[in-house]
């Protein structure tokens, strides 16, 4: 069957509205938000160079957190040309966490030991930095002020008493995760610094007149006389005698 034509004068059949009460379909489903990012946090690695092996290996153990907004550094991450103690000092200056590898090289040496884990024992005494040692190789540890902290790996048992390197590592890694997230809880607990705004320059206002400047009258200059002829008539000359 062919469908009716539809009259010049006749209207279109608009669909009829839901009767209120009816139920509607599913709403479509709503885009999932994204997730907020993490803010970065930097660990400086402190270490003798004769322990470049044990950095390594911590490095590999650490990679999983360098997916999680962490950034770790040592002085092999200087570009060629940089000055050491410069780009040492800047990156020690911007750390939330300081990881020093004790170890017998570590505590002789004069820079690692004098200079940048006291700095960072100076940070720390101001609440600007965190603080881990990790024992890689046997060594006095207990005559420094590390003896006053919690050492990782557990209990400051060094990684080479361990059966297993990787699992010495792994609990390392896994204390460093931890001081992680506690600094991230006291960057969401810290208050967040005023947005500083230029001052609008003060407005000039004009003095209001005094009484005693407003009580003065200006008079208007006198016009001069002047004869016919246009000449200025002068005042008589008084002679001597006459009244």
């Amino acid at each position: 069957m062919r469908a009716r034509a539809r009259t010049r004068n006749e209207k279109p059949v608009t669909p009829a509205k839901p009767a209120p009460g009816t139920p509607r379909g599913p709403k479509p489903a709503a885009a999932p938000r994204a997730r907020a990012e993490k803010p970065e946090v930097r660990i400086f690695v402190s270490y003798s160079h004769r322990d470049a092996e044990a950095r390594r290996r911590l490095g590999i153990h650490l990679a999983p957190l360098e997916r999680d907004s962490v950034r770790t550094w040592f002085d092999g991450d200087l570009d060629a040309g940089d000055k050491l103690d410069t780009g040492i000092a800047r990156a020690l200056r911007d750390a939330h966490v300081f990881v020093g590898l004790l170890s017998p090289d570590y505590l002789a040496s004069n820079y690692c030991w004098k200079i940048e884990y006291r700095r960072a024992m100076s940070r720390r005494a101001r609440g600007t930095m965190r603080v881990v040692a990790v024992v890689v190789r046997p060594c006095d540890w207990k005559s420094t002020p590390a003896a006053g902290f919690k050492l990782l790996p557990e209990d400051g048992r060094d990684v080479t008493r361990w059966r297993s390197a990787d699992g010495a590592y792994l609990d390392v890694a896994q204390g460093i995760r931890r001081v992680v997230a506690a600094v991230r809880r006291d960057m969401a607990a810290a208050p967040a610094r005023p947005v500083r705004t230029k001052r609008a320059a003060p407005k000039t206002r004009l003095a209001a007149p005094t009484k005693a400047a407003s009580a003065v009258k200006t008079e208007a200059p006198r016009a001069v006389t002047r004869s016919p002829r246009g000449a200025a008539l002068k005042k008589p000359v008084r002679k001597p005698g006459k009244a």
